[in-house]
C-alpha cells in the first residue's frame, strides 16, 4: 500500500490518530525527569539530566502530510529506535486498527529515512516504497544506515526477481500448451 495523505493539523485530528511515538518518548522522559537528582522533578526540564520532555514530544510529532501504513504492529522498543534513529515517528490510526510511519521533518528526499524505518518497524521495506528510495549516496541517513538499507533492496529485489522468472516461465509454458 502506498502513503495516504493526512491532515495532521486538523482540529479533530486526535479523534482518529494516536501519536504513539512521541508518547512513548515524552513519558519515557517524564519518567526519567521524576528521577532527577538535581532537584528538577517539578521544573519539566533539566538540563544537568539532559531531560526534555515536551521537546522529545515536540520532536517527535508529525509534521509531513503523509503517513506510510506498516505491516504489523511494531513494540515499544522498535518505536523508539525509529523515533530515535530516523526522521520518522510511529502514529497509530483508531478508524483502520492499523499503525503508519510518517515523517517528523522535511526539506529534503527522506526516502532513505522512510525506508530505514520500515526496516527497523516491519523487517523490509513495504514493496510499493521500493522504487522511491535514492539511490546515488547516504542522504538522509548515516553511510553505515545506508548499507542496510541497500543490502534490504538487494534481498527484496532478489525474491521479486525469483517471483517474476517464475511467473514468466508459468505463463511461457501456458502459451506452448495453447499454442499446441
Amino acid at each position: 500500500m502506498k502513503s495516504i495523505y493526512v491532515n495532521w493539523s486538523d482540529e479533530n485530528i486526535h479523534q482518529i490518530w494516536d501519536f504513539i511515538g512521541s508518547s512513548i518518548l515524552y513519558n519515557r522522559e517524564v519518567k526519567k525527569l521524576s528521577k532527577c537528582p538535581h532537584g528538577n522533578a517539578t521544573e519539566g526540564y533539566c538540563d544537568k539530566c539532559e531531560c526534555y520532555p515536551e521537546d522529545k514530544e515536540q520532536d517527535n510529532m508529525p509534521s509531513m502530510n503523509f503517513a506510510y501504513p506498516l505491516f504489523c504492529e511494531p513494540g515499544e522498543e522498535k518505536i523508539i529506535k525509529v523515533c530515535e534513529e530516523t526522521a520518522c515517528t510511529v502514529v497509530y490510526n483508531s478508524q483502520d486498527d492499523n499503525y503508519y510511519l510518517t515523517l517528523t521533518g522535511g526539506g529534503m528526499d527522506m526516502s532513505q529515512s522512510i525506508a530505514l524505518a520500515y526496516i527497523i518497524a516491519d523487517g523490509c521495506i513495504d514493496w510499493d516504497f521500493l522504487d522511491e528510495i535514492y539511490l546515488t549516496g547516504a542522504f538522509s541517513v548515516s553511510e553505515e544506515d545506508f548499507q542496510i538499507i541497500l543490502k534490504e533492496l538487494e534481498r527484496q529485489f532478489t525474491i521479486s526477481i525469483s517471483n517474476q522468472t517464475q511467473k514468466l516461465k508459468e505463463v511461457q509454458d501456458k502459451l506452448i500448451q495453447h499454442s499446441k
